[in-house]
């Protein structure tokens, strides 16, 4: 569904910073969180993730850590910043407001008369 896909693509990076807020983690447990955690309605593929993950580098949101898993295996770690959490704050805040008047919106009946003449059949 499309609208369900543009709708999770504006949250994205709410949620992962949410995520990140909890707990350290590497990307494939991320999606794996992600996916659990909303009961398999909002998963996403790793090739949409990372992009997401390396632009939140890029403004400071989040820091990323190579660690050794094993020998020869690396395995990188995320986790939020002091200004992740503050934006992250930001986009809750900003979410409630929406959500808030979209539901408003969507449950309220308008009172006002149609100008608009009713076209005789």
């Amino acid at each position: 569904m499309r609208v369900r896909e543009n709708l999770k693509r504006g949250t994205v990076e709410m949620v992962l910073l949410h995520l990140l807020s909890e707990r350290e983690m590497y990307g494939y447990e991320i999606l794996s969180e992600m996916k659990e955690r909303s009961g398999g309605q909002f998963a996403i593929k790793d090739g949409s993730m990372y992009p997401i993950l390396y632009r939140m580098i890029d403004k400071g949101y989040i820091e990323d850590e190579q660690v050794l898993v094993g020998r020869r295996r690396t395995r990188v770690y995320y986790h939020i910043t002091e200004e992740g959490k503050n934006h992250l704050n930001d986009l809750i805040e900003e979410y409630h407001i929406i959500t808030k008047g979209i539901n408003e919106l969507l449950n309220s009946k308008s009172e006002a008369v149609s100008s608009r003449p009713v076209k005789k059949k």
